[in-house]
């Protein structure tokens, strides 16, 4: 199979992309799945780029359990293989899918893993990220000034490695909640 399955499953890919694309969420779905079997087994970094994929997808589905087990099987793929960043992306993945659960010990669980794996490596976009989803989920639990306080320390990393975007949604989070840390 070798080459040829790697060419046939990046062909699937890319139809699944195309699906993505258009917004037929299922179609990708079953593309992404079948390119995935078809991957030779020395395509490991490829296996778990198609299972972060296949868990946004089923995310997008509201197929939650279906989205924690992709992201499962990206992070041990990423772990095997030594990719730090990889599995802290999908470690955070893994507590989003928690968070839209509404499972905010699960959430933030998942979240503070993923955040000493960023600070383990010098990852600060990463750090930022988590310090961001981790002050989210304290809004959702009215710890309103720890959240302040993360708010504050991911625009400043996101300043840092120059994330505008991000900082100023930052800026706008902590507008949002300074009525609520002055009383």
């Amino acid at each position: 199979m070798g080459q040829n399955g790697y060419e046939r499953a990046k062909q699937i890919y890319h139809a699944g992309q195309e699906c993505f694309e258009k917004g037929d969420f299922d179609g990708a779905l079953e593309n992404f799945s079948k390119a995935l079997e078809l991957l030779p087994e020395d395509q490991a970094q490829s296996k778990a780029r198609l299972h972060n994929n296949r868990g946004h997808i089923q995310v997008k589905l509201k197929r939650y359990d279906d989205a924690l087990s992709s992201f499962g099987e990206a992070a041990e793929v990423y772990d095997k293989l030594g990719d730090r960043i990889g599995l802290g992306e999908q470690i955070a993945n893994i507590g989003s899918v928690f968070r839209d659960r509404e499972e905010w010990d699960a959430a933030l669980d998942n979240y503070s893993k993923s955040l000493s794996i960023f600070n383990e490596v010098g990852h600060k976009k990463g750090v930022a990220d988590q310090y961001s989803n981790i002050a989210y989920a304290h809004v959702q639990q009215a710890r309103f000034k720890s959240a302040f306080e993360l708010f504050r320390k991911a625009k400043t990393l996101y300043d840092e490695v120059g994330e505008q975007m991000k900082s100023q949604l930052c800026d706008q989070n902590m507008q949002a909640l300074t009525p609520y840390i002055e009383k």
